[in-house]
């Protein structure tokens, strides 16, 4: 399941309010910078705490960031069933 990250949501929140084996975080380049850095350091623990029942991995975009590679991303970690609590940045 893609969730995206709000400026100013609570990544934990929207993590766990979620349901589906697979949760991927899309995190927006518009965050600012402690944001951002809360958001990248949330996903392994949370990964942990979700394990083994389901994964949690997160796709972190830069500006300007083309749609395309941030759907192969997704669709990438969905269905990487041995991946958890990993981060893509696309660029």
């Amino acid at each position: 399941m893609r969730l995206m990250l709000e400026p100013g949501e609570d990544i934990a929140a929207l993590v766990r309010g979620a349901i589906g084996e697979s949760r991927v975080v899309v995190i927006p380049a518009t965050l600012d910078a402690l944001a951002m850095a809360q958001a990248k350091a949330a996903m392994e623990p949370l990964a942990v705490e979700l394990a083994p029942a389901t994964r949690v991995n997160a796709v972190v975009l830069a500006e300007h960031a083309d749609p395309a590679d941030v759907d192969a991303a997704v669709a990438f970690l969905e269905q990487a069933r041995s991946t958890t609590g990993q981060l893509i940045e696309i660029r």
